[in-house]
């Protein structure tokens, strides 16, 4: 029998329900992934629940292949029904991971990290009838360090995966694993700021004293992370140190009063140590949220007559009348209907100070382009095609304020993982962790190191929120600290849009309408229908239509009416009225002196009907796009690109 055969019975002898999962590191949307199977009714999903499973030989191929999965959660499934739940350590350092031989043995898995094999996940079973919490942290300036995850599914064998105990999954407490997964990112933290050798007697004991104080741990479980860590900082003076953790502990038994917590602690060694606040009691937690309290600074009280005399800063357009410089803004559309590149062309114009269409650039402004989905090359592939226009009418292209990052930027300049996420879901109703804080605060940085350098703020583009963000964007609440973000930027002066992708089905922006209320403008990208579309020559160009969805700044003004967009392969970007393909050739034939709705019925070259060709023409005069004598020409520069990509005057 094949040996991955033979592995796929003892897994499901286990009572793991078991899925092939995607391997395409490339692609954060799909990689790691539960592989899509046909259902009975011809549906694809990689819900294991809807009526199918895996065989034995499709498990095994995976396994050879990509990667295998299990489910956390037996009500997914058709199996035996047990409940597992994974000990994760995303820690980038890894320095958590040097204490996963502190936890039970269970089944193990790692990654090769410069040769050596590193522990970065334990699988264990849960007890019956017990249904365990997610659990993460995130560190406030290195963000996500270790995760125990119980809904889904993990990756437990494959590609860059190395199995390291293949032991059965054995049953423990998920709050237990929370302590060790607790007490292993603290230890972390501490080996940072731990003395030298000779001046630890002290540490040792203010340490002692704050894990009694202020934490419920055993002595056992204290103890055995103790001696790991005397093993790591190289320290010999075991049993010293060990009894001081046994004394401690005592003496805040017999008074808790002569026992120093983790203020004397952190005093000591001169950090914060914002990880121990997962060890503490509850009630701990509740005390220092009340004395806290004493500390904050309340809000202002402010009338009419000091809001009156108040200097508040004023705001200006930078490209007008869509984007101020105090705004929060989005652009969406369907994948390739042309929004990145709108983006691109606009940012161009921004930052060198040249009107776009017929928008006018009121301040330049430095740019930053955050750009997730698109690699380097193709992105500087775009940039091209647009600074094709700037070359040939010689426009001065202000290179040194067009800034950018793309994933493969951050690869070159050694962080392979990528963008950390802007936004990420809540792990549970109880876990009020923001794991998005560090992406924002790496952006922000960036923005400050721009002001540092140019003197001004650029205006930040997100492209686009899918590969930037980890949210559930239906799920109004974790839309809220990147909406509070985008909106404090705009209060600091940093003008901002967001780049997402539309609904298919409704033509709007994918999510939750919470999004929306906080938005000053939001523009609408989409590709144009076969009948709307004409012959422009070239392989880049881009035709699409512009509709303004919500317009805080110019409603009302013109500019929010329904456009149509073109750019050729020359970079020449073109606006027209919204029109359809009838109306193109209507008004090229027009201008040849066919005017009546009778003659152009007749011509070869249309194909609808008298009754709708004076739809068309009434139309168009109310567009102003023709005149309203027989014997007038079009008004306004309607044109079309030519077959070699040349912009023309046609009517």
């Amino acid at each position: 029998m094949d040996e991955n055969i033979t592995k796929i019975q003892m897994y499901k002898s286990w009572g793991m329900s078991l899925t092939p999962a995607i391997y395409n590191p490339n692609d954060k949307s799909k990689d790691k992934h539960p592989v899509c199977k046909q259902d009975a009714k011809g549906k694809w999903t990689w819900n294991i629940k809807a009526g199918y499973e895996w065989s034995d030989a499709e498990l095994a191929n995976a396994l050879k292949n990509k990667r295998l999965a299990v489910y956390h959660n037996p009500e997914k499934s058709n199996a035996a029904g047990q409940r597992f739940f994974d000990a994760e350590s995303d820690d980038k350092t890894f320095n958590v991971n040097k204490y996963f031989n502190c936890f039970p043995d269970t089944y193990t898995i790692g990654k090769p990290v410069n040769g050596v094999i590193i522990p970065t996940h334990k699988l264990y079973a849960c007890p019956k009838d017990v249904k365990p919490k997610q659990y993460g942290y995130d560190d406030p300036i290195e963000g996500k360090k270790v995760e125990l995850l119980t809904a889904g599914y993990s990756i437990f064998e494959g590609l860059d995966r190395a199995v390291i105990d293949s032991r059965k999954p054995v049953e423990a407490d998920p709050n237990d694993i929370v302590n060790h997964l607790k007490l292993a990112t603290f230890f972390a933290e501490l080996e940072s700021y731990w003395p030298a050798e000779g001046n630890r007697d002290k540490a040792h004991f203010l340490l002692a004293g704050a894990l009694a104080k202020h934490t419920d741990l055993t002595l056992s479980i204290k103890k055995k992370f103790v001696k790991r860590f005397l093993e790591i900082t190289n320290d010999e003076e075991v049993d010293n140190r060990l009894n001081k953790y046994k004394a401690q502990e005592e003496a805040y038994k017999n008074d808790p009063n002569n026992v120093v917590g983790i203020d004397a602690l952190a005093k000591e060694l001169g950090g914060n140590f914002k990880s121990f606040d997962k060890l503490k009691r509850t009630e701990d937690k509740e005390a220092e949220r009340n004395d806290d309290e004493s500390k904050w600074i309340n809000y202002p009280l402010v009338d009419y007559r000091t809001r009156i005399l108040c200097k508040y800063p004023e705001v200006d357009y930078i490209l007008n009348p869509i984007f101020t410089d105090r705004s929060c803004n989005e652009i969406s559309g369907e994948s390739g209907a042309g929004k990145t590149l709108f983006m691109q062309a606009a940012l161009k114009a921004i930052n060198s100070g040249h009107n776009f269409l017929d928008y006018t650039v009121d301040q330049t402004r430095p740019t930053f382009h955050v750009e997730g989905e698109l690699g380097g090359k193709s992105f500087v592939d775009r940039e091209l095609v647009i600074l094709n226009d700037y070359l040939e009418k010689d426009k001065k292209h202000r290179a040194e304020w067009d800034f950018s990052l793309t994933r493969d930027d951050l690869e070159l300049h050694g962080l392979p993982y990528g963008f950390d996420p802007i936004a990420v879901s809540r792990m549970s109703i109880g876990d009020q962790i923001d794991y998005g804080r560090k992406g924002r605060k790496l952006i922000e940085n960036v923005c400050n190191n721009i002001f540092n350098t140019t003197g001004y703020f650029p205006f930040l583009v997100l492209d686009n929120i899918t590969a930037l963000a980890d949210i559930d964007e239906n799920r109004a609440s974790d839309w809220t600290p990147l909406t509070q973000w985008t909106n404090m930027l705009k209060a600091k002066g940093i003008p901002n849009i967001f780049v997402h992708h539309s609904n298919k089905s409704t033509g709007t922006s994918s999510g939750s309408s919470a999004k929306e209320r906080m938005l000053d403008t939001h523009l609408v990208v989409e590709g144009l229908n076969p009948d709307q579309r004409f012959d422009m020559g070239g392989t880049k160009s881009v035709q699409c239509r512009l509709k303004v969805a919500k317009a805080r700044n110019f409603g009302g003004s013109g500019f929010d009416k329904t456009c149509l967009l073109t750019m050729n392969d020359s970079g020449v970007w073109t606006k027209y009225p919204d029109l359809k393909q009838e109306d193109f050739k209507i008004i090229e034939l027009y201008n040849s002196g066919i005017r009546s709705a009778e003659e152009l019925a007749e011509h070869e070259d249309i194909s609808i009907a008298k009754k709708t060709i004076y739809k068309h023409l009434t139309r168009l005069r109310k567009l102003n796009v023709i005149d309203n004598n027989k014997g007038g020409k079009t008004n306004g520069s309607i044109n079309k690109q030519d077959t070699n990509g040349n912009a023309e005057d046609v009517f």
